[in-house]
């Protein structure tokens, strides 16, 4: 698929429906038509098939204003984006405090030191500092993540080949037909049931690679009550602050 980003001006984003005044146009050679999607990770996009003028973008927008508003709502969209003074790792139960400091530096650096997090640069800038704490993140997460797969793994008896752990804006995890699993570095913001769930789902993708009805049958087995633990799954968007 050919795309390529766009953020649109303001005189393109002339809505006020964004709290940053933006949103984000993609071009895609498969769309057939308009759509927009609303996300937590990336906002407001409008998907634009590749050969159409982006002058229909506006009144698209304009026509699914209702929507649009909802989406903000229920997405937190319209929220000032703050940094956090504390980070709670659901998964593992941690409390993490985090200071901020200002220093005569160029650059900024982030130390760990017990359960504190201190980063140290020559301002609180916002993008500097979430990048830190986003880096941080998906540290904890390289470490923790593959010891609880690995548990799980013993517990259910079910092997894989290799995990990797990235930031994935749309899957919570996936599976290769080699039986390598990617985790996504966020699963460990969220509680731990749901946390398993994910990576037990994962591991029963190395049996059947698909969601066939044997799949879901092994998920059973291992997880009774995962019919409740995927609707709260669809809604877990609530456990990732808006500072990622």
């Amino acid at each position: 698929m050919e795309s390529r980003r766009i953020i649109a001006k303001p005189e393109q984003a002339s809505l006020d429906f964004d709290s940053r005044n933006t949103y984000t146009v993609r071009r895609s050679s498969r769309a057939r038509h308009l759509r927009i999607t609303a996300r937590h990770d990336t906002g407001i996009e409008v998907v634009v098939p590749k050969r159409m003028s982006l002058k229909h973008v506006e009144p698209f927008i304009r026509q699914h204003q209702p929507w649009i508003d909802q989406q903000i709502a229920r997405l937190g969209l319209d929220q000032p984006i703050i940094l956090p003074d504390t980070i709670h790792l659901q998964m593992t139960g941690e409390h993490w405090q985090v200071n901020y400091e200002t220093g005569h530096t160029e650059h900024y650096r982030l130390k760990q030191r017990g359960n504190t997090i201190t980063i140290t640069g020559p301002d609180k800038e916002l993008e500097a500092c979430r990048d830190k704490l986003r880096q941080w993140l998906r540290k904890q997460a390289k470490q923790e993540l593959p010891v609880q797969l690995t548990e799980l793994g013993q517990q259910t008896g079910l092997s894989y080949q290799r995990v990797s752990i990235r930031t994935q804006r749309t899957r919570w995890g996936s599976c290769s037909s080699a039986g390598n699993l990617n985790l996504n570095d966020r699963l460990i913001l969220l509680p731990k049931d749901l946390a398993d769930y994910v990576m037990v789902h994962e591991l029963c993708h190395t049996r059947h690679l698909n969601h066939s009805a044997r799949f879901w049958q092994l998920v059973q087995f291992h997880i009774p009550d995962y019919r409740q633990l995927e609707k709260q799954l669809k809604d877990s968007r609530q456990y990732l602050p808006n500072w990622l």
